[in-house]
């Protein structure tokens, strides 16, 4: 258990799902490195084209991977997309939730990185 401080991520679930086993970990972590700013990308394509179903999928999807981050701004944010996708409202308030979850990933990747690089 490393006894940084971390500002954009909180551990606490990935080492509680991988009860300490470092090779698990180091898998989750690299999973989160590719597929969090692939999925961002796909849901800002999905965003601009109107494809609120698939969006909606792509967001129900997040909501299993971001407890990983335990980035709680990032979890509310995914919540709130995919509601508001599978309603199909309020486009506009997609653009700036999704605008935050795209602050933040970089942020937070980085800090999980520090994580992977200590194992």
């Amino acid at each position: 258990m490393m006894s940084t401080a971390f500002e954009y991520i909180n551990p606490e679930y990935l080492d509680l799902m991988t009860e300490g086993d470092v090779s698990t970990k180091k898998v989750i972590l690299e999973m989160l490195f590719e597929e969090l700013p692939a999925e961002l990308t796909k849901m800002r394509d999905l965003i601009n084209s109107g494809d609120w179903e698939t969006l909606w999928q792509v967001s129900h999807k997040m909501k299993s991977t971001l407890p990983f981050v335990g980035n709680e701004e990032m979890i509310a944010s995914n919540i709130q997309i995919e509601q508001k996708a599978k309603a199909e409202v309020a486009p506009e308030s997609i653009d700036i939730l999704l605008d935050k979850l795209e602050e933040l990933c970089p942020k937070a990747l980085a800090e999980l990185r520090e994580i992977h690089q200590s194992l």
